[in-house]
């Protein structure tokens, strides 16, 4: 709560109705110049809430999907993805996602590893059907549990989504094949992500010195991107930016949104996913969406 001088009783309604109005708008976060491209990464937790055990069903998907609409994102990456699980009700969770946003998005899954009968878990990316695809791939990565990188190629630059394993020596690995595979792209790369790795941690990160021997970090790094974690060690969410190809691309604005604010109601974003999400807005010379 802040604090407050003595207020005669004309003026407090007059400040209250403005403090009301700045924090709503502080929440909503919009975009700020024409033709910026929102991209974001949001670890989904399988749609099941802030904790587990939790509940996987249509009302937190349709929650975590209404703070993507808010946000206006163009290209998502989002992690903890299931398809097809007989447990769960034989559901394609990217798709769920996409429709309940009501945003027409065109959504590429990741196939990363299988479980219950057949069924998998991946990540993946959406894109808006206003951005036109070039090509897409999907890259495999090591892991415990089978990672895979989400790669999407669009007409001004590439967007990359990913998983990275909780496995030092396998998410290492992860990074080091990432890096091959862009490291010949001429056109910007952006890779967005739960890292499961973090650049405050000591020595850099296990992972995360590897990663920037050819990317940047161009999202917010202030605190953490794990739900009621507030110190930077909790911070694994992240958008890079491929070095050598920043050229023509303006970083507008980040941020780790822990606060929201949808239709003048605000949402607890650490009852939706265990992760908050993160976006960074840029404009890349000669785009237009």
């Amino acid at each position: 709560m802040c604090k407050m001088d003595k207020i005669y009783p004309f003026n407090f309604l007059i400040v209250l109705f403005l403090l009301i109005e700045f924090n709503i708008e502080a929440q909503m976060y919009d975009k700020e110049y024409i033709n910026t491209i929102r991209l974001m990464t949001y670890n989904t937790h399988y749609c099941k809430g802030g904790s587990d055990p939790g509940k996987i069903d249509m009302n937190n998907t349709r929650k975590l999907a209404q703070v993507i609409k808010a946000l206006d994102a163009d290209v998502v990456a989002l992690q903890e993805l299931d398809s097809a699980s007989r447990g769960r009700e034989y559901r394609y969770l990217l798709k769920q996602i996409a429709d309940a946003t009501g945003i027409e998005y065109i959504d590429i899954y990741g196939n990363a590893d299988t479980f219950d009968h057949g069924a998998s878990l991946g990540c993946g990316v959406l894109v808006k059907k206003t951005i036109p695809i070039k090509n897409r791939k999907l890259i495999p990565l090591p892991g415990d549990e089978k990672r895979v990188a989400v790669y999407v190629e669009l007409e001004d630059f590439v967007f990359v989504g990913t998983h990275f394993d909780l496995n030092d020596m396998k998410r290492i690995e992860g990074a080091k094949e990432l890096c091959r595979y862009v490291r010949e792209e001429s056109k910007p790369v952006f890779l967005a992500g739960d890292l499961n790795d973090s650049h405050y941690w000591k020595s850099g990160g296990i992972a995360f010195p590897i990663l920037l021997e050819d990317f940047e970090i161009i999202s917010d790094v202030e605190g953490g991107s794990l739900s009621g974690r507030s110190d930077n060690g909790g911070l694994i969410d992240y958008v890079l930016l491929k070095r050598n190809s920043s050229r023509g691309i303006q970083v507008r604005q980040s941020c780790i949104v822990r606060e929201l604010s949808i239709d003048g109601a605000g949402v607890d974003m650490g009852m939706l996913s265990d992760h908050y999400p993160v976006f960074v807005d840029v404009n890349i010379k000669g785009s237009r969406k």
